[in-house]
């Protein structure tokens, strides 16, 4: 049997130490989590989605790269030795437990995963040489292994069965700043590569098939970029879940986009970017924020010359005779911030015989444009990278007015877009277009009342009032409620969808001489419901019941 020089990602060491879910909190799983439930909306958990796992031996003796299939965080999941005959490894369970481990992974729903030895996948699947097609029939790929060959066969090989099967390959970066990046499977164009949100990963950008390209393209909070690497596949998972029958929405194309959009800058140290290089030389996007990505995805598809939303992607095809542009509009009174936008798309490669042949890349360019003084605002132009980026977070804001983010190639291609944003409106912003003449100057401050209902300024732009109309309507309402047969005190209010500088805190207290509490063993956030013109209903409860106090208060403490 031949046999490849393949590598783990993760020293041994690493290996026995235990696995944790914290993980969760940093990609903001668990925020994701507990909303959804508010929202009453089930989370998905990549259910019914099957993977591919590749795995080195943890010998170099015997063919050990199975997952334990009687570890507890595997029950109820079909593990299925694609190669046949291998032995497991602590390295291939630890990979697994945060892929589709019952309690650690993100995506426990994963139930059949298929197992493949690194050496035969590279040999006999057709992966590297030979004249066997390498092909996929699963949606996602998990490589949490390197080579050290210099050929660029696996490289374009992986790049040819993306575009003729469609799933996406997830592969790792090697663990240490001072090793370049590999080419198995570090080098590939059309997939994911991952490092470490601490750093420590290959650097240098890619050596073989190119030099240069930008790597890696994401990175997650993990010592170790073996087990980084199936985070990302697990949230990938998750989303071609909640895709549904959205075929463009788990297109790997989209999911590369809308995954790389999502990513969090201020969760690495000194992210930068420059008009050639899209993204950080280190950290590439930014760490995976799975609550973004998600909200991204749930933004929908929306096409060219449309003005699009806050969140959103789509999958389309540009041609060399005319740009594709997407409008912005900031509306009067708000900025938007924190915008965040990522172009990809594919290597194109041909198959002659047993030889693989990149075409040339097509060169796209991501421009925003300042519709109102015709002007460019931010350009992406990489000529290596297959993908674009524009960010601009809350000190580059969009004030008020017309924007598009406009799409140029030299050759026809397809491509993904995918964007996040946040409409914001502090005091200042929202006094701009609150008052009319009217009002005088003088009472427009905070904490003027000037239409006398007895609501000051700040709380009708907390709770979506109009400052010059007497509404109390928009104030919170307090109720009992019934539930399993106790009633307990309850405060809703509206708040808006957008950023406003404001903290809501939700106190209570059973006598008014006492310190009031927001501990939620004392209070808690029972539910969140849409309203109508950017407000959701948050809903607060007492955690005693009424009955074990002879009274109880609740309030809304709003501060800057």
């Amino acid at each position: 049997m031949t046999r490849y020089p393949v590598v783990f990602l993760s020293l041994l060491f690493t290996l026995s130490s235990s696995i944790s879910t914290a993980y969760r909190d940093d990609v903001r799983f668990t925020e994701l989590s507990e909303e959804l439930t508010l929202r009453g909306i089930a989370i998905p958990t990549g259910a019914n989605i099957t993977v591919t796992q590749v795995e080195a031996s943890s010998s170099s003796e015997e063919d050990n790269y199975l997952p334990d299939a009687t570890n507890p965080e595997f029950s109820g999941k079909t593990i299925i030795d694609q190669t046949q005959g291998g032995g497991t490894s602590s390295h291939a369970t630890t990979v697994g437990v945060n892929l589709f481990g019952n309690e650690t992974s993100i995506a426990p729903g994963i139930s059949t995963i298929d197992v493949y030895f690194a050496n035969e996948w590279l040999s006999s699947e057709g992966w590297s040489t030979g004249f066997r097609t390498p092909s996929e029939s699963n949606p996602l790929q998990n490589h949490s292994w390197i080579s050290t060959t210099t050929s660029t066969a696996p490289t374009l090989r992986m790049d040819y069965a993306v575009v003729q099967d469609g799933f996406l390959p997830v592969a790792g970066l090697n663990n240490s700043t001072t090793t370049t990046v590999p080419t198995v499977y570090g080098s590939i164009y059309n997939g994911i590569t991952v490092g470490r949100s601490d750093g420590g990963h290959s650097q240098g950008g890619t050596v073989y098939d190119t030099a240069g390209r930008l790597k890696p393209e994401i990175v997650v909070p993990s010592g170790a970029t073996s087990f980084a690497t199936p985070i990302i596949t697990a949230t990938a998972a998750l989303l071609i879940e909640n895709a549904g029958n959205d075929i463009a929405a788990k297109d790997q194309l989209t999911l590369k986009a809308i995954l790389l959009a999502g990513a969090d800058k201020s969760a690495v140290s000194a992210w930068s970017q420059t008009a050639s290089q899209p993204i950080d030389t280190v950290y590439g996007a930014g760490q995976i924020d799975v609550y973004e990505s998600y909200f991204i995805q749930e933004g929908g598809q929306q096409g060219t010359g449309s003005v699009i939303g806050e969140y959103g992607w789509n999958l389309a095809t540009v041609s060399s005779s005319q740009a594709d542009d997407y409008d912005i509009t900031v509306p009067a009174g708000f900025e938007l911030r924190d915008l965040s936008v990522i172009l990809t798309w594919n290597r194109i490669v041909n198959k002659i015989g047993p030889s693989y042949l990149a075409e040339t890349l097509p060169d796209l360019e991501l421009n925003l444009l300042d519709v109102n003084n015709a002007a460019t605002l931010q350009t992406s132009d990489s000529s290596l990278d297959n993908l674009e980026h524009i960010w601009r977070d809350a000190g580059n804001a969009l004030s008020e007015g017309s924007y598009a983010l406009s799409i140029q190639s030299d050759a026809t291609a397809e491509y993904s877009i995918a964007w996040r944003s946040q409409l914001y409106q502090d005091y200042t912003l929202w006094s701009s277009t609150a008052f009319t003449e009217i009002t005088p100057v003088a009472d427009r401050d905070a904490d003027d009342d000037p239409e006398g209902d007895g609501i000051e300024n700040r709380l009708e732009q907390a709770f979506g009032g109009n400052p010059e109309l007497a509404d109390p309507e928009i104030l919170p309402v307090f109720e009992i409620v019934n539930e399993n047969d106790n009633e307990y005190l309850q405060i809703s209010f509206r708040r808006p969808t957008f950023e406003n500088g404001l903290t809501y805190t939700v106190e209570t207290v059973t006598d008014l001489g006492s310190t009031w509490s927001s501990a939620e063993a004392d209070v808690t956030l029972v539910s969140i419901n849409s309203e109508s013109e950017g407000y959701d209903r948050y809903t607060y409860r007492c955690v005693e019941p009424v009955s074990a106090h002879p009274q109880a208060f609740l309030r809304v403490a709003i501060s800057e």
